[in-house]
């Protein structure tokens, strides 16, 4: 029975210096509040790997650490105090977009620009949340979505204020090229006024008499068929000393004076009379 106890005794020993040599171990490291960090954010293009040079950053502290005995918890600072957004899963994509569109105007920042190895730092930062947001893309990219980094943050156990940290959301993406402008339609040229058409001369009457004139000294005028016609007999031409006018057809026209008329007429009754007389004398002879 002695020897048991002995052989209980000594694994009992065992045991307690077991559990006092692994107590170290399972100790909580707890976080130093007053302790400054910095964050690295590097930028990859999401095809080729390759580093994204160009553009800004811009650093916010959302919140800062509170303790409570042992009890840690983000409490917001520099403006997000009335912000409205519940923190919750730092990891969710939509709370750092959230955020950013509640950035007051008196908000606190630091911007800094992104080297050519796509590479930027933010240093001697207090303990706290932070907001990260791109102010200016790089030439060809896309801005990236904003994301949220503690300072510090945990790794295998223990806090690391030095945090190097990627875009939560993933790396730049360019943009896609926009098609080309269309030329502008050249404007068409006005179209010209329609010319006002010229009026018409009026048309002589062919059969309208012209006034005599150094251009038409005996009054004519156009025929039907081209001709010229006279309608003064007083004034005959070197073509027409009678003074005749053209008919329908272009005869001459007699019996146009008027004089003749009664001159014959008297000669003819003289004539006849004289005849009659002749006759008589002519029967008184024969008898």
């Amino acid at each position: 029975m002695k020897s048991i106890r002995k052989r209980l005794a000594a694994v009992l020993a065992a045991l307690t210096l077991l559990v006092w040599c692994a107590a170290p171990a399972f100790a909580l490291e707890v976080v130093d509040l007053s302790r400054t960090g910095s964050i690295k954010v590097s930028l990859y293009d999401s095809e080729t790997s390759e580093a994204v040079g160009g553009g800004t950053l811009t650093l916010y502290r959302v919140a800062k650490v509170q303790k409570d005995n042992a009890n840690l918890s983000f409490v917001y600072t520099n403006g997000f105090e009335d912000c409205g957004v519940e923190l919750g899963d730092l990891s969710e994509g939509e709370l750092a977009g959230r955020l950013a569109e509640k950035i007051a105007a008196t908000a606190e920042s630091t911007t800094v620009e992104i080297s050519d190895l796509g590479v930027a730092e933010f240093g001697d930062l207090e303990v706290g949340l932070y907001l990260v947001v791109q102010t200016t893309a790089a030439e060809n990219y896309n801005v990236i979505n904003p994301f949220l980094v503690s300072v510090p943050i945990q790794e295998n156990g223990s806090y690391v204020y030095d945090v190097d940290a990627l875009p939560k959301v993933g790396t730049a993406a360019k943009k896609t090229p926009e098609p080309p402008d269309k030329p502008d339609t050249p404007d068409k040229p006005d179209t010209p006024d329609t010319p006002d058409t010229p009026d018409k001369p009026e048309e002589e009457n062919p059969n309208t008499p012209v006034a005599p004139g150094p251009d038409n000294p005996d009054g004519w005028v156009l025929g039907a068929h081209g001709e010229k016609i006279y309608l003064n007999p007083e004034a005959p031409s070197p073509d027409n000393p009678n003074g005749y006018v053209m008919g329908a057809h272009g005869l001459p026209q007699t019996g146009q004076l008027n004089w003749p008329i009664p001159v014959l007429a008297v000669t003819g009754v003289v004539l006849v009379a004289a005849g009659i007389k002749l006759k008589k004398g002519t029967r008184k002879d024969e008898k």
